[in-house]
């Protein structure tokens, strides 16, 4: 299979350990993800590609879907009234 980027060959494929984490001192207890997957690494021009399993896929994407979740909540009833929430408390 030729490199997608560079047309090349000269692909390998590598273990590897990678610890996926949410950028930015927000995220900071947020606990990294960390997968083993198989990298194909462009041994020409570097380009590498990991495909993540379901399992852990879903687990960044729930954490995603969370952190959006807070990100958008209001801070206290006050911020939900102002804004006109109907089930602001």
């Amino acid at each position: 299979m030729a490199c997608r980027v560079c047309g090349s060959g000269k692909q390998q494929e590598f273990t590897a350990e990678i610890n996926i984490h949410f950028r930015g001192l927000k995220n900071i207890d947020n606990p990294s993800v960390l997968v083993f997957p198989n990298v194909l690494v462009c041994l020409s021009c570097g380009v590498s590609r990991f495909t993540l399993t379901e399992s852990k896929l879903a687990v960044l994407a729930g954490r995603a879907e969370s952190m959006e979740l807070s990100r958008n909540a209001p801070t206290n009833a006050s911020e939900s009234l102002k804004r006109g929430d109907e089930n602001a408390a």
